[in-house]
């Protein structure tokens, strides 16, 4: 083989594979960072968790959406981590929806922080999400 160890020619997924059939372990790629020249960080598992949750202003369990909250580049959503759940009216139809007002008025009319919301949201997620050692 050219004097190359041989698990750096096998590719990532074999690797994964290996690793689950022979130790039992899991491995995962890491997120994709928002730092990175790639845009934001996409993921969606954590959307869909997100829209598992209740509305964060008035609890409804149905029609929920994955509101970005972040901030935004030219046409450009921000990282899917910045989400928090809220149903169709709260997000964008309704009257004082935080797409119709804007996240200032709309923390403001609902007394949501919604910055320490996505924070919570990310520290239950993360912390759930641990790989096992």
């Amino acid at each position: 083989m050219g004097g190359r160890a041989w698990p750096s020619v096998i590719g990532f997924a074999l690797q994964r594979w290996l690793a689950y059939q022979v130790l039992g372990k899991i491995i995962r790629k890491p997120p994709q960072r928002a730092e990175t020249s790639r845009g934001p960080a996409r993921d969606w598992r954590y959307r869909a968790w997100i829209r598992a949750l209740p509305c964060a202003v008035c609890g409804v369990g149905r029609n929920i959406e994955a509101c970005h909250t972040g901030p935004r580049g030219l046409g450009q959503k921000a990282s899917d981590y910045t989400c928090v759940p809220l149903c169709a009216e709260h997000h964008r139809t309704g009257k004082y929806g935080v797409d119709q007002i804007g996240h200032a008025q709309f923390e403001q009319r609902f007394a949501v922080d919604l910055a320490a919301l996505v924070r919570r949201l990310n520290r239950i997620w993360f912390e759930t999400r641990k790989l096992p050692a």
